[in-house]
C-alpha cells in the first residue's frame, strides 16, 4: 500500500545489513582469508594453508552458508534502523535484494527481528528493471540506494529519473570502487545518507562531503 507519494529502494547487503564482515568470520572458519586487492571477491580469497584462491564455486557455497545463518551472522548497520524510522514519515521505502528467493524467508524473519518490517522484492533480476517498474507506481522521487556500482549504473539507464546513492557499511573494498554513475551521490554512513535523502525529498540540491 502506498502512503506517500517519494519511494526509498533500497538494496540491503552492506546498505541495510552487514555483509563483508561476517563473510570475513564465515571465510576464516573455513580456514580462509578476504585480502581486498581489487572490487572483487574472486581472486580475492586464499586459502591460509596453501595460498591457493578459492575458486567461484568455492565463494558460491559460502555465500550460501552466510544466507542460510544469516539470522544469527548478519547484524544491521549501525545507524539503519533509526534513518529508516525516521524516513518512513517521509517516504515509502522497499527494500530489494540480489539474493536466491528461497532464501526470502530467512531474511525477511531477521529484517522483521530488528524493527524494518518494510517490503521487500528478492530477485536475481536486474535491478534497474524492477526499479523501473517501480517508477512508474509512485509520482513523486525516486531514491536507489547500492553498495554496488554496477547496480547503480543498472538502475539509471532503465529509470533515469532516480536519484542514486552509494552507501557501503564495509570499508574493504572502498579504495578499488570502480566510479560512480554521473550524478550519484556517496554516503559515508547512514547519518549522511539520511541528510542526502532528506535534501533530494525538500527538492535542495543534495551534495557529498567535499563537493564544491
Amino acid at each position: 500500500m502506498q502512503s506517500h507519494e517519494a519511494l526509498l529502494v533500497l538494496d540491503i547487503d552492506e546498505v541495510v545489513l552487514e555483509f563483508i564482515a561476517p563473510f570475513q568470520e564465515l571465510l576464516a572458519e573455513h580456514g580462509a582469508h578476504l585480502s581486498a586487492e581489487s572490487f572483487r571477491l574472486t581472486g580475492n580469497v586464499r586459502s591460509l594453508s596453501t595460498g591457493a584462491a578459492l575458486t567461484g564455486s568455492e565463494l558460491d557455497q559460502v555465500t550460501m552458508r552466510l544466507y542460510e545463518d544469516q539470522q544469527e551472522r548478519q547484524k544491521v548497520v549501525p545507524g539503519a534502523v533509526e534513518s529508516l524510522g525516521r524516513l518512513a514519515g517521509t517516504a515509502d521505502i522497499v527494500f530489494l535484494t540480489a539474493m536466491t528467493p528461497s532464501f526470502y524467508p530467512h531474511r525477511r524473519a531477521l529484517l522483521d527481528r530488528e524493527g524494518l518490517a518494510f517490503p521487500m522484492i528478492a530477485t536475481e533480476r536486474s535491478k534497474g528493471a524492477v526499479v523501473a517498474e517501480l517508477g512508474v507506481r509512485w509520482k513523486g522521487p525516486l531514491i536507489f540506494a547500492d553498495d554496488l556500482p554496477p547496480n547503480l549504473v543498472s538502475v539509471q539507464r532503465s529509470y533515469p529519473a532516480a536519484h542514486l546513492i552509494h552507501l557501503m557499511a564495509n570499508e574493504a573494498f572502498r579504495p578499488h570502487l570502480p566510479p560512480l554513475p554521473n550524478g550519484a551521490l556517496a554516503a559515508a554512513d547512514w547519518a549522511e545518507a539520511e541528510s542526502l535523502i532528506l535534501a533530494i525529498l525538500d527538492g535542495e540540491p543534495a551534495r557529498t562531503r567535499g563537493a564544491a
